[in-house]
């Protein structure tokens, strides 16, 4: 009984008033996480190749931060939780070389500063 009247009212709306939509849910942002990476610099002939790699790979558009360092170059990525598979897949075939460092919370990131 509850299912017909459902559709009885929605059959009632005319279709050219704009439908009323009861946002009743709060959305809540994704847990986001930092994540480094330290590329090697000796590791290739070019210095700053594997930077570029990663930055033209499909994780570039998760690189927030970068820092040179004497033999490395350390690399931020701010992912969503739930690309965090795809984000360790994608970055150990793309450049196996790389050290995957520690995974922190973005907000303890940002309390730590």
């Amino acid at each position: 009984m509850a299912l017909s009247q459902s559709i009885g009212n929605a059959a009632a709306q005319p279709l050219n008033e704009p439908r009323v939509q009861r946002n009743n849910v709060i959305p809540f942002p994704a847990a986001r996480v930092r994540l480094q990476v330290t590329l090697p610099h000796r590791s290739c002939a070019l210095p700053g190749t594997q930077l570029r790699v990663l930055l033209h790979s499909p994780l570039g558009v998760y690189v927030v931060a970068t820092e040179a360092m004497r033999q490395e170059i350390r690399v931020q990525l701010d992912i969503a939780f739930d690309d965090l598979d795809f984000t360790l897949h994608t970055l150990i075939s793309t450049l196996p070389a790389a050290m995957i460092g520690p995974l922190k919370r973005r907000s303890a990131v940002a309390k730590a500063r």
